[in-house]
């Protein structure tokens, strides 16, 4: 893939196929394997995979809007962590994810931290986490992703 889109840009992805170089395949794995860890189901990776690909093209991204870093785009400003604690993609994911395991503890909302994330849409799940400028564009990933996560299992 070509670099970082920016938000909101448009993608065909009529045929559910996008194909990944390799260090957005190894940033796929590690969302993944967090999850794994964590026995979380399938639609958490899903959400997460799309997430990462709309804010940073499961990129390690070490700047973008603002203060975003990272594959999730997270802000220190925010309390997502350190520049170099989100430049982790393992502990970002940790964060993304929430819940018990957050190493941000209450100071950020994850995904397992929105009360019915489950029965959301996946817009709705990573606008939910996110609060994106762009809430829709996370919509065009949710077929890619899906095909990603097959890929990775």
């Amino acid at each position: 893939l070509p670099g970082p889109i920016a938000e909101g840009c448009e993608v065909d992805t009529t045929d559910g196929i996008v194909p990944l170089s390799l260090d957005p395949m190894q940033n796929a794995s590690t969302i993944a394997a967090v999850a794994t860890a964590r026995s979380l189901p399938e639609r958490a990776v899903q959400i997460s995979l799309a997430t990462a690909m709309q804010e940073s093209r499961l990129t390690n991204l070490s700047g973008g809007d603002r203060d975003s870093i990272g594959l999730f785009q997270q802000r220190p400003s925010y309390g997502w962590g350190t520049p170099a604690q989100i430049a982790d993609a393992e502990r970002s994911t940790r964060v993304f994810y929430g819940g018990p395991h957050d190493p941000n503890g209450i100071t950020t909302r994850g995904l397992l931290d929105i009360p019915g994330w489950q029965s959301m849409t996946l817009t709705q799940a990573a606008q939910a986490v996110q609060n994106s400028a762009y809430p829709n564009a996370y919509a065009q990933w949710e077929a890619p992703a899906a095909r990603w996560l097959a890929a990775l299992r």
